[in-house]
C-alpha cells in the first residue's frame, strides 16, 4: 500500500502545496473569506474592487529573520463604510504550525503598522493540518502584567466535517478547494485516493459549475491530489462516462486547455532557442527550427503529464520527427489510454 505522508513541503521532493493555494486565493478570495472567516466577510463591501499588495508583502517579509512566507496574500479591500482595510492572510499547510507561529504574525502585523501606518490591518490565519484551539490566537511578551498581547484570528481546516463543506461546495467553490486539502494530508492508499479524488470531482458535475470555475478547480485537485499514471488513466475513464450522462465537458475541456497551453509554451521556448541558433544560419531557417522544436517540447510535456515521462525511444522519435507528425500525436494524446495508443494507431 503506497501512502501519502504528511511530508513538509520544504523538504526535497514533497508536495507544493503553497502555490495552487495561492492561484486559489486569486480566484475566488471572497468565497474564501465567507467560508473561514464570515465575521470579517461581512465587514468588507465586496462590490468595491479589492487588490493584492504582493509588492508591500514582499517588502514587510523579505528578509531571513522572518522566514519564508508559505501562501501568505496581503489585500486592500474596504469596510462597508468605506475605510481601507488590509487583510493580512497567512496559511500554514504542513503537519503542524511551526514554533514562533504567533511571533510571526505579530512581527507581520507590526511591519505594516510600523511601514503604513493609520492603515487597519487584519491579520488572519488558516491551518490547513493542524488543530487550533479556539478561534483566536494570540503572542505574548509581558513581565508583571506590562508588555505586548497580540490576538488574532486564526481557523483550522480539521474542524470541518467533509459532508457539510459538500454540502456548502453548492455555492462556494472553496469548499471544493478544502476538501482536496483534506484529502491530500490524508494517509491513505493509491485505491483509496483515486475514489476521494473521483468523489470531489464529481461535485462540480452534481452542481453544475462554470465552464471557467470547473477548470480552475479541477488543476486545483490534481495538483493536490497526484495517483500513479494507471490509477489516473481509470479515473479519467470514468470521467468521461460521467461527462457523457451529464452533458458537462469539465475534464475534456480542462485537457484541451492543457495542451494549448504546453503547446504555446513549447513554441515559445523553441522559437527562442531556434531564433538563437539561426542567427547565424539565416533567420527564416533559424525559425523554422525553432517551431519544430518547440513541437517537439510541447508533445513531450504532455505525454509526461498524462502518462508519466516518456522512454527514451519515444524521446527520441518526438525530437527527429516533422512538425506535420508531431501535430497529428498531439491531438491523438488528447482521446488515448496509452502512448501506444499516440505513436501506434493506424
Amino acid at each position: 500500500m503506497t501512502e501519502n505522508p504528511d511530508a513538509n513541503p520544504e523538504e526535497p521532493g514533497s508536495p507544493d502545496y503553497d502555490s495552487p493555494w495561492k492561484e486559489a486565493i486569486d480566484a475566488w478570495l471572497p468565497p474564501f473569506m465567507a467560508l473561514f472567516f464570515p465575521t470579517v466577510h461581512a465587514l468588507i463591501d465586496w462590490d468595491r474592487p479589492y487588490e493584492f499588495l504582493d509588492a508591500e508583502l514582499q517588502r514587510i517579509t523579505g528578509d531571513s529573520t522572518i522566514g519564508r512566507r508559505y501562501a501568505d496574500r496581503l489585500v486592500k479591500v474596504y469596510s462597508r463604510e468605506g475605510l481601507e482595510v488590509w487583510l493580512l492572510l497567512h496559511i500554514e499547510i504542513q503537519g503542524q504550525a511551526e514554533a514562533g507561529f504567533p511571533e510571526r504574525m505579530f512581527q507581520y502585523w507590526y511591519r505594516i503598522y510600523d511601514r503604513f501606518g493609520g492603515i487597519e490591518t487584519i491579520s488572519l490565519a488558516l491551518l490547513t493540518n493542524d488543530r487550533a484551539d479556539g478561534e483566536t490566537a494570540e503572542y505574548r511578551r509581558e513581565r508583571d502584567g506590562c508588555g505586548v498581547r497580540f490576538r488574532f484570528r486564526v481557523h483550522t481546516l480539521l474542524s470541518w466535517d467533509e459532508a457539510d463543506l459538500a454540502q456548502r461546495a453548492a455555492d462556494n467553490p472553496f469548499a471544493v478547494v478544502a476538501l482536496a486539502q483534506l484529502a491530500a494530508h490524508r494517509r491513505s492508499s493509491d485505491p483509496e485516493r483515486k475514489v476521494r479524488k473521483g468523489e470531489i470531482i464529481a461535485l462540480l458535475y452534481r452542481y453544475r459549475y462554470g465552464r471557467e470555475d470547473a477548470i480552475k478547480l479541477l488543476r486545483f485537485i490534481d495538483w493536490l491530489i497526484r495517483l500513479p499514471r494507471g490509477l489516473e488513466l481509470a479515473l479519467r475513464q470514468e470521467l468521461a462516462e460521467l461527462e457523457e450522462q451529464t452533458k458537462m465537458s469539465y475534464v475534456t475541456s480542462w485537457e484541451q486547455l492543457a495542451r494549448e497551453e504546453g503547446l504555446e509554451q513549447g513554441r515559445r521556448e523553441g522559437w527562442q532557442a531556434g531564433r538563437q541558433e539561426g542567427w547565424q544560419a539565416g533567420q527564416q531557417e533559424g525559425w523554422q527550427a525553432g517551431q519544430q522544436e518547440g513541437e517537439a517540447k510541447a508533445l513531450l510535456r504532455l505525454l509526461q503529464a498524462k502518462f508519466g515521462p516518456p522512454t527514451p525511444d519515444l524521446v527520441a522519435r518526438v525530437q527527429a520527427a516533422e512538425p506535420d507528425q508531431i501535430e497529428v500525436w498531439l491531438t491523438r494524446t488528447l482521446t488515448a489510454n496509452s502512448p501506444r495508443e499516440v505513436f501506434d494507431a493506424h
